[in-house]
């Protein structure tokens, strides 16, 4: 064995599952090399192609590969063997791979289990298809002789197409190369019209697991990214350029040594100093001997040569001066002052000395960046400010409540505006409509800028909110998309928590107590605008209550001296700007945030310490423990009256579901499949003693409901529901009100109804009010639900400040800043 397969077991704590033959590594001569290439061809022509056509290929090739056996195979010198490319043996174990990912479907490839071999996968793979079951993975890791190479072939190809080697050139019990056999692949393949197969990239080898620990387990780190390279030899690779056939980000073999150098074409000078320089490639930073990078290009994006681990040249490359980003999609930058651009490999650098930024989903709406081109693309980006501005993008709904994309814009202005596209200007008088439909929208060009002379606002004439077209301050950015059009309002911050408070609360409210959403508002903004969430529309956030509504209620007199009174005033919590959670109205306590909400598969979640579950009435607890079944039915059922709260005052302090086992049935049913496709990590199904994910669109009839978890604040965390079909446990409380959301689903049936404290009617509501609810469950027999109520309270999510509560607080006295500190724990009120 040699030194390299030692050290291929070594690096990799590598087991065979077979103590027996294993071939030696050595360099093979170019006779095996002829002998591979016309079986090879026969092998995979007979497997790619069927039919008649298949025949008459086999019939072709198999005349050819008759007449190469009775010339005989003359071996001659190959290349040397201390180049990278040919130091890999051809294990069985490489041959597996190789085909599981080229001639098998693209389908996933996962681990058995932890335990597993790293070729393990590709041998049940391939167990999938009858023409691979020769595949032995007891045999994985012995290396591939050529007469062993020959009887490959005839299991592909069936009994009698044996070939034999000429005498005098016994290369029979050699082993092969890697890259022998991946030639002898490329000119199968591409005799048989299937060398699309095969994808290549030239990559030069910065790192690999055994060279940095930052590295996983079988990952190179190369100037185009990370690859996987099961089952290879790369570590002695560092710092060459090799030619490798790759395919879903795996290196599958390596056919060309091209350099003895690694060119890195967009790295990041991160340092330069005693004789060293450290370069950042992605967010991996990687340090060379240095004479040639000065002090001057750090900070700069640059191609650089390595050679024996020193830096042989530079190149900075040209950088624009700085621009934000508006948007970003999957395919292109929309830029605000480039304008869209297309992008490839992208790779990001962190220009602002924090090392923040190294993942492309940390990049918002308004960033402030420079960036590289190659080949008409952008390759690299570099965050020079992460500061926000006092401009908010807010993205606007096509109804208020969800969906973006809008069928036409039509504008007018009162004062008249400016219509801007490219370098292109058009000026709109006072009444005039312009219509989005009527542009002449040219390839590239996606995005049009509206602005309204002077004060005047901008009507959008294809919208409604509430009865009314509504207008907005600031511009307004019109993208075409591939269907219809999105809308951008670009606002100043103080305009738009002025448009936020009315949209969110009465503005009959008191005066505190507007103050006080100004700021929960303002602060809220502030947090998100760094979001990712809305960059591919261009946004910040959107005018609906997935963000915070925004301008469905026309702002007024109140609502601009709330606005004013506040201006510039955030909450903070240990230096930071905290997300002012707020809804509408408690229950009498509040709700822990990671209690309510799944942070990805997490839940429940991490609560931060200004936004925990609190008490919301004045004296003695009611209850000493919400998470209880006994103590919340006594809690929400428990009259307005009957406890001096906050939101007493409040019709949606207390309210009342009923429905019959038939309503409860359909409702459920007629949920329950959304909620297991959309959302299948929080709502499952019970196969056994497991719960799993699956689909399903119909539990049957209710037989049980079972609360099993609680938050400290009363609200529902999980619940089970039992139908006579199948089992479903439900979890976060917005699932919850989805799947027992109050609608009645057969039309010839009143509506259901839900009942507030003050004894008004709510017909068929979208959610459940709240998740703070208990139940009284009836029963036709001892297995089978008859009706249902349902006694709650609050409205909203439960976390942070109850705006009904800020109401019933500043009734009382309490400033903007007392009702502030009393729900968001721990936190100080500072201008910005």
């Amino acid at each position: 064995m040699s030194r390299y397969d030692r050290g291929y077991r070594n690096s990799r704590n590598y087991r065979s599952s077979r103590s027996g033959r294993r071939g030696r590594y050595e360099e093979s001569h170019g006779g095996g090399l002829a002998f591979i290439i016309f079986v090879f061809i026969l092998a995979v022509g007979a497997y790619l192609i069927s039919g008649d056509s298949g025949q008459a290929f086999v019939e072709e090739w198999m005349g050819k590969a008759q007449q190469a056996i009775s010339n005989g195979i003359i071996a001659k010198q190959e290349e040397t063997p201390t180049l990278p490319s040919n130091m890999t043996p051809c294990t069985k174990a490489n041959i597996a791979k190789i085909v599981a990912y080229t001639l098998m479907e693209d389908t996933p490839l996962e681990d058995i289990s932890e335990e597993s071999l790293w070729y393990s996968k590709y041998y049940t793979r391939l167990k999938e298809d009858p023409k691979f079951n020769f595949f032995d993975e007891q045999e994985a890791m012995e290396v591939m002789t050529y007469e062993e190479a020959t009887q490959f072939f005839v299991d592909i190809l069936g009994e009698g197409y044996a070939v034999n080697v000429d005498a005098t050139q016994d290369v029979s019990k050699k082993s092969m190369t890697l890259k022998q056999f991946l030639k002898g692949f490329e000119q199968a393949l591409e005799h048989a019209g299937k060398k699309d197969l095969l994808h290549y990239e030239e990559l030069s080898i910065l790192a690999t697991s055994l060279t940095d620990s930052r590295l996983g387990a079988w990952q190179v780190l190369t100037d185009k990214g990370i690859y996987g390279f099961e089952g290879l030899i790369l570590d002695p690779c560092v710092g060459y350029t090799l030619q490798a056939i790759v395919k879903n980000d795996e290196i599958l073999g390596i056919v060309d040594t091209i350099s003895a150098t690694s060119k890195i074409q967009k790295c990041y000078v991160v340092a330069v100093a005693d004789g060293k320089a450290t370069l950042r490639v992605d967010e991996y930073e990687l340090t060379y001997k240095n004479q040639i990078i000065t002090p001057n290009e750090i900070g700069k994006i640059c191609t650089v040569t390595i050679q024996n681990g020193e830096v042989l040249s530079c190149e900075v490359l040209k950088e624009d001066l700085g621009d934000r980003i508006l948007r970003m999609t999957d395919d292109y930058i929309e830029f605000e002052i480039a304008g869209r651009l297309p992008y490839q490999k992208l790779t990001l650098y962190d220009g602002t000395g924090t090392n923040t930024y190294t993942q492309l989903g940390q990049l918002f709406s308004g960033i402030k960046v420079s960036y590289t081109m190659q080949n008409d693309c952008v390759q690299t980006l570099k965050v020079l400010e992460d500061q926000t501005t006092d401009e908010v993008r807010v993205l606007l709904s096509q109804d208020g409540v969800s969906g973006y994309t809008q069928e036409n814009v039509q504008v007018t202005c009162e004062g008249g505006f400016v219509a801007l596209y490219g370098d292109k200007k058009q000026e709109i008088a006072s009444g005039e409509v312009w219509d989005a439909s009527q542009i002449t929208w040219e390839i590239g060009k996606s995005k049009v800028t509206l602005m309204p002379k002077g004060e005047s606002q901008l009507q959008v004439a294809s919208m409604t909110r509430k009865e009314k077209q509504p207008t907005y301050k600031g511009a307004l950015e019109v993208y075409k998309e591939e269907e219809g059009f999105t809308l951008v309002n670009k606002v100043d911050l103080e305009s738009y928590i002025a448009g936020v408070i009315p949209s969110e609360m009465p503005t009959s409210y008191e005066k505190e107590a507007l103050k006080a959403q100004a700021i929960a508002a303002r602060s809220f903004t502030k947090s998100q605008q760094k979001s990712n969430k809305f960059l591919r529309y261009g946004a910040q956030l959107d005018d609906t209550v997935a963000s915070q509504v925004y301008n469905h209620t026309p702002e007024d007199e109140a609502s601009y001296a709330a606005a004013e009174a506040t201006k510039g005033e955030v909450m903070l919590y240990n230096e930071r700007i905290v997300n002012g959670n707020f809804f509408s109205t408690s229950a009498g306590y509040t709700a822990n945030y990671g209690e309510t909400w799944a942070i990805g598969e997490i839940f429940p979640s991490n609560t931060p310490s200004f936004l925990v579950a609190r008490q919301q009435y004045v004296g003695e607890r009611v209850v000493e423990d919400l998470s209880s079944e006994k103590n919340a039915y006594t809690f929400f059922t428990t009259a307005p009256s009957e406890i001096d709260a906050f939101d007493q005052d409040a019709a949606w302090f207390r309210w009342q579901v009923h429905m019959s086992a038939e309503e409860l049935e359909q409702v459920v049913n007629a949920n329950i499949y959304k909620l297991t496709t959309n959302y299948p990590n929080m709502v499952k199904v019970k196969e056994g003693d497991n719960w799993v994910i699956g689909e399903i669109d119909n539990i049957g009839a209710i037989k049980q409901i079972q609360v099993t978890k609680r938050g400290e604040g009363g609200n529902i965390m999980e619940m089970l529901v039992e139908g006579e079909k199948m089992t479903v446990k439900v979890g976060t409380e917005y699932l919850i009100r989805s799947l027992f959301a109050p609608v009645q689903k057969d039309a010839t049936k009143d509506p259901i109804i839900v009942t507030r404290a003050d004894g008004s009617e709510i017909k068929n509501m979208a959610l459940l009010p709240s998740a703070f609810f208990s139940m009284d469950i009836h029963y036709e027999d001892t297995s089978t639900i008859s009706e249902i109520d349902f006694y709650g309270g609050g409205y909203g999510h439960g976390v942070g400040m109850s705006q009904n509560g800020a109401q019933g607080m500043a009734k009382r006295g309490y400033t903007y800043k007392e009702i502030l500190r009393h729900y968001y724990n721990g936190v100080t009120i500072e201008e910005l």
